[in-house]
């Protein structure tokens, strides 16, 4: 007990920590977007017709984008995101590159009034490390 008082500071700021890492997984699920692993993603795309929407700014493009997905920059994704309207009924997949950024995208597609919108858990770098193909 004397720990606990003598060092309350830290065990404060260790427990907002805590509760920070925790808030931002409980708010994107509270948001109605669920997470997509790599063969999610692969099953939805296969047999719902899912469409991939990548959100990394065109100097991450190097290694290649998932075949047919739509290029959506989250620089100028209120504008760009336009394109995806005709599938708000669809599956949409918004993938970024490490997952990190796509939750933001999805968000706003949900605002938008898409029904069924997914993150890639572990983004662009999830994708690669399980071998899977990617368009130049």
């Amino acid at each position: 007990m004397e720990f606990i008082i003598q060092n309350w500071v830290l065990i404060a700021g260790i427990s907002f920590v805590i509760l920070m890492l925790l808030f931002e997984p409980l708010r994107i699920r509270m948001s109605g977007i669920e997470s997509a692993t790599v063969f999610d993603a692969v099953s939805l795309s296969n047999h719902d017709n899912a469409i991939f929407a990548d959100v990394r700014e065109t100097k991450e493009i190097t290694g290649g984008v998932i075949n047919g997905a739509y290029r959506v920059p989250l620089s100028s994704f209120e504008t760009s995101a336009t394109q995806l309207d005709k599938f708000k009924d669809k599956p949409i997949i918004v993938y970024c590159r490490t997952g990190n950024r796509s939750p933001k995208a999805a968000g706003m597609l949900k605002k938008k009034g898409f029904n069924r919108v997914y993150t890639l858990a572990g983004g662009i770098v999830a994708w690669q490390k399980e071998k899977l193909p990617l368009d130049s």
